[in-house]
């Protein structure tokens, strides 16, 4: 019978994290543990498949799969992103503090106790869109 390759590659495309003969016909099955994708800024995945999976049903060709991953916004707490922003610095907006997620936020405090949101206001915006104006508008005049 003739074999196949079957190659498993992460989502960058180019990790490989298997490659396995598959007789002609046969279905293609990941050999190892489920693939896992470490945090970036304090977003974690999940894997849910791949992609091209269907490939693997009924093999008659060599194939290449990629990890498909999902972001795990649910499981982020109030306390998390809040503790995990970067507050840069006001000349680039028109608020007090930009806040993005993946690094201490520990001088902006005032900035966000100016905000009218409440916190998981502005911890939804930061898993939403990654970043968040922080603070009251602020005029050309405002001082540092």
């Amino acid at each position: 019978m003739e074999e196949f390759d079957v190659i498993f590659l992460d989502d960058d495309k180019k990790t490989v994290l298997a490659n396995i003969k598959v007789e002609y016909g046969d279905t293609a099955v990941f050999p190892g543990k489920t693939p896992t994708k470490e945090p970036v800024a304090g977003v974690k995945y999940t894997f849910v498949g791949w992609v091209g999976e269907e490939k693997l049903a009924v093999v008659t060709d060599n194939v290449v799969v990629y990890a498909k991953y999902e972001t795990e916004t649910a499981t982020v707490t109030n306390g998390d992103a809040l503790y995990n922003a970067s507050l840069q610095n006001a000349e680039a907006t028109n608020y007090n503090v930009v806040v993005e997620a993946g690094q201490k936020a520990v001088s902006q405090q005032k900035a966000i106790e100016k905000d009218s949101r409440t916190a998981e206001q502005i911890v939804s915006d930061i898993v939403a869109n990654g970043k968040t104006e922080v603070g009251q508008e602020i005029n050309k005049d405002f001082e540092k």
